[in-house]
């Protein structure tokens, strides 16, 4: 039987409409009350009678409604000024009036949570939490990303460097590349230096400072002005012109008190007295992290050393020429150095000069990465945070549904019920926020503490008025989003349920209950992020801590030593003195091997140099060079750290000048150059400098060089006797008790051979181990710490709503006791109020977990972005924590009296 479309089934008016029609103002809906219902009526028969979808009708008839009350509105406004109809003034609050219902709501508001103690202390020790830790975190961003720089106009400020076309490797450039720049004009102001340590002597014991000797314009290219005295002249840079310093701010006060007559005050650095001539202000020490400059001084530009386009030993620092963007001073450098490769074919083939910006060089590519990665994970702990408020707030709102409904009423708008609830979630923020600022503070200072070295700026991290500036916005922000629930909450109320109508309640309960599943499900979802982040960094960790760093690190004590050049003026001094030192450490009571190195492995500190290295009767080509990293070592030091020969000898004491040139190489290296032939006695050369063929004649294990996590590279070590030899050295000692128990008998034996060089940057290779790992170790606390604290919340979240499912269904619950239900069955029922939450979080946090988590997987070592081990215990450990939260809700549901369950109703 075919209906007429009057016989169809009616349309339903769309919620959202509905919704929107109570959140007119009354005196709108009075005045319009005809209208509005004409267009119900009109809507329910096109809907019925019509052929499209129900949504789009009731949208045309939507703006058919905006049309009728603009031109009701138009025709009642004509009328009045034309006289015909008597206005009826609205009546106007004043400004005293408005501020006084405010007060009075936030009075109110105040009043409701003095109330609700333990309601209110966990909503603000939640929200001091998420707020304190952003802030933090934000406060870190800002002071080492966001931040300026102490520059004027820093933006035009680069850092030219070397690189390799199609690969992001930097370089150092060439003093000859530097002349190309300066006579081409292609910066405004651009200049070199040499970073070096130097020792500073004074009343007691001499101290390692950082030094850099700069060549003219370096100050101007970086814009710093002097905040005492001047900077380095033309004329300083003459041979004869004395010995002027300028030191940074940070030396000034610490080693000489801040004297305000430092200027023309004479310290001695390396054995040479210098002249103090002027005093950099507070914060100017970049690009590098530098307390003394010098004058660099070239006694030729023609040397033949200097002209080498392959000699990558200087830093740069330059700022743009007027008028010249990034892009057009790039192209201007890949001409040069287009030119020097076709001139240069055999030593700059590939090779090209880029300017990076200094913010860029300064930070690298690793610390945006890893603060824009802790500033996401710790908005996902605020976010978990606003969700647990939230559902706090419901469960409070559904206790408060009568007193709600009698103040509709008594005639309490829908907007006034809303604005009374954002006024509460307000006061909730700011409590928050005020709480979470001193939260702030302690985490930042706790931040600063335990941040590697390395992390450039962080010591500068504080709440200043940015930070704060960003405390209150996210707590005002957070405020409105954790009260959107409660206030729609709010707006659905009806007065009814005063009257005491069960199906009401059942109805806005229901509701209720609904929204809060919802939240706890994404909150589960949150927190299954939080973890599989924290769980990826501790495995991470975990495998960084099982490395074998090819070497016996136990009862190893190193330190850094420098040799001033103006006493040990000649290689045979430097050689005389490192080797004595050797032998009188190797021969002490303690110890039971020492050596001297240029460098040390795990990125403990020293002089890494790179260079090309060809074998014997091959030709120095790009094709037949291995990169190799260049050491210096004296005969005994591998055995001081444990670095054990698979083949050949240590170097010995005939090992000089007199003798054919050795070297010993890594198994890397020698498979890479050789294959699988025997390496020992084969010869190889470095191609581009030195051009001497070396003789292999010991070959070592494989060093973790740069640091834990660093992979497989080519090492090359030769003899200090062998080689021009370098002011400075790490001296490695093996102790026959514990490491730091040699540092008396190293600092006996150097004083009693020199006492005015300074011994500098001790350290056990224990903790040279722990430091190459403090970033990823920091990265796993935080990540650990904000984890623990959403599956806190997220915990909390569940027994709530399970507490306030059981409490809604008590006489249900009673009434299946009665009718023979067993407890266990009870419990059964509050469990399978979880299992569908716990799901469809675990699931979703999962899939977001798995798509985040491939964008840092080169954050992470050995442990890929979907490693399954985490994953199935992120979501195992979920599951488990989400059982026992639902444990107290069962057995309360299981010991109902099913008898006062009933009478109560």
């Amino acid at each position: 039987m075919t209906r007429t479309p009057n016989e169809r089934r009616p349309v339903r008016v769309p919620r959202a409409w509905r919704w929107l029609i109570r959140l007119l103002p009354r005196e709108f809906r009075a005045r319009y009350g005809a209208a509005i219902a004409v267009f119900h009526r009109d809507r329910l028969i096109d809907a019925r009678d019509s052929a499209e979808r129900p949504f789009r009708v009731w949208l045309r008839g939507a703006l058919d409604l905006v049309a009728l009350v603009v031109i009701e509105r138009w025709r009642s406004v004509a009328a009045h000024r034309s006289g015909r109809v008597a206005p009826s003034p609205a009546p106007r609050m004043s400004a005293e009036d408005r501020m006084s219902i405010i007060l009075h709501e936030a009075a109110q508001a105040v009043r409701s949570l003095r109330r609700s103690v333990a309601f209110t202390a966990a909503a603000i020790v939640t929200l001091a939490l998420g707020i304190g830790s952003t802030t933090a975190i934000f406060s870190v961003v800002r002071s080492v990303l966001l931040a300026p720089l102490p520059f004027p106009d820093a933006g035009r400020v680069v850092e030219p460097d070397s690189r390799k076309i199609g690969t992001d490797e930097a370089w150092s450039v060439t003093y000859a590349d530097f002349m190309d720049w300066r006579d081409q004009h292609v910066f405004s102001s651009v200049a070199v230096y040499r970073p070096q340590d130097m020792d500073l002597t004074g009343p007691g014991e001499p101290i390692r400072v950082s030094a850099a000797a700069v060549s003219p314009q370096f100050f101007a290219a970086l814009g710093v002005r002097q905040e005492l005295g001047r900077e380095l002249r033309a004329s300083d840079y003459a041979a004869d012109a004395g010995y002027p310093v300028v030191i940074s701010d940070r030396l000034w006060r610490s080693q000489f008190g801040a004297r305000p007559d430092i200027i023309g005050h004479a310290v001695e650095i390396n054995a040479i007295k210098q002249t103090v001539v002027g005093v950099l202000p507070r914060d100017a020490r970049w690009p590098i992290d530098v307390d003394l400059w010098m004058p660099l001084r070239i006694a030729s530009e023609l040397g033949p050393d200097l002209q080498r386009r392959d000699n990558f030993v200087f830093e740069a620092i330059a700022r743009l020429a007027p008028g010249a963007t990034l892009e057009s001073t790039r192209a201007a450098m890949a001409t040069l150095a287009a030119r020097v490769a076709a001139e240069h074919p055999d030593i700059r083939r590939g090779v090209t000069t880029v300017p990076v910006p200094i913010s860029q060089a300064i930070l690298g590519s690793s610390t945006p990465r890893t603060l824009w990665l802790l500033l996401g994970a710790v908005s996902l702990l605020l976010l978990i945070g606003c969700v647990n408020v939230a559902n706090l707030l419901l469960a409070r709102a559904a206790a408060r549904q009568r007193e709600l409904a009698v103040r509709v009423a008594l005639g309490a708008s829908r907007w006034r019920l809303v604005r009374q609830s954002l006024v509460e979630s307000g006061a909730l923020g700011l409590a928050g926020g005020l709480l979470g600022v001193a939260v702030a503070i302690w985490m930042v200072k706790g931040l600063v503490a335990i941040a590697p070295p390395d992390v450039p700026r962080i010591e500068a991290a504080s709440l200043d008025r940015w930070t704060l500036g960003f405390a209150v916005a996210i707590s005002a922000g957070v405020s409105i989003l954790f009260g959107l629930a409660p206030a729609v909450h709010a707006v659905r109320q009806r007065s009814h349920v005063v009257m005491g109508e069960s199906g009401a309640r059942t109805s806005a309960g229901r509701g209720s209950a609904r929204t809060r599943r919802i939240l706890v499900t994404a909150e589960l979802a949150l927190s299954v992020i939080l973890l599989v982040g924290a769980g990826l960094a501790v495995r991470s960790i975990e495998h960084l801590r099982r490395v074998d760093p090819g070497f016996d690190r136990q009862h190893v004590l190193t330190a850094s030593i420098a040799l001033p050049a103006i006493k040990y003026d000649t290689p045979g001094k430097v050689v005389g003195f490192l080797y004595q030192l050797r032998e009188r450490l190797a021969s002490a009571a303690g110890i039971e091997a020492a050596g001297i190195a240029s460098a040390s492995p795990l990125g403990g500190g020293g002089f890494y140099m790179g260079r090309e290295m060809v074998a014997e009767g091959r030709d120095p080509v790009p094709a037949n060079e291995v990169s190799i990293n260049w050491n210096v070592a004296t005969p005994g030091y591998f055995a001081a750290l444990g670095l054990p020969l698979v083949a050949g000898r240590d170097f010995r004491l005939t090992d000089d000048t007199g003798a054919p040139p050795v070297m010993i190489v890594n198994q890397t290296f020698a498979k890479r150059m050789f294959g699988t032939e025997n390496s020992i006695g084969r010869r190889a050369m470095s191609s581009r400098d030195e051009k001497v063929e070396r003789e292999i004649v010991g070959v070592v294990r494989d060093v973790k060089y740069y640091g834990a996590a660093d992979s497989s590279r080519s090492l090359v070590w030769v003899p200090y006797a062998q080689h021009n030899a370098w002011h400075q050295g790490i001296v490695t000692v093996r102790a026959r008790g514990g490491a730091r128990d040699a540092l008396d008998v190293v600092r006996r034996e150097l004083h009693a051979m020199d006492p005015n060089i300074a011994l500098a940057n001790v350290s056990t290779m224990d903790e040279v181990m722990s430091r190459s790992m403090a970033g990823d170790s920091l990265i796993a606390i935080l990540l650990g710490t904000f984890a623990s604290i959403a599956l806190l919340l997220a915990a909390t979240g569940v027994f709530g709503v399970l507490s306030y499912a059981v409490a809604q269904r008590t006489r249900e619950i009673g009434i299946r006791l009665a009718l023979g239900a067993r407890p266990n069955d009870v419990r059964r029922l509050v469990v399978r109020e979880t299992a569908p939450m716990v799901c469809a979080g675990v699931a979703i946090g999962l899939a977001a977990a798995f798509a985040l988590a491939r964008l840092a997987r080169s954050m992470w070592y050995e442990v890929g972005p979907n490693d399954p081990v985490t994953f199935a215990g992120v979501a195992i450990a979920l599951g488990v924590v989400a059982v026992i939260a639902a444990v107290v809700p069962a057995r309360r549901a299981a010991r109902v009296d099913p008898v006062i369950a009933i009478r109560n109703e």
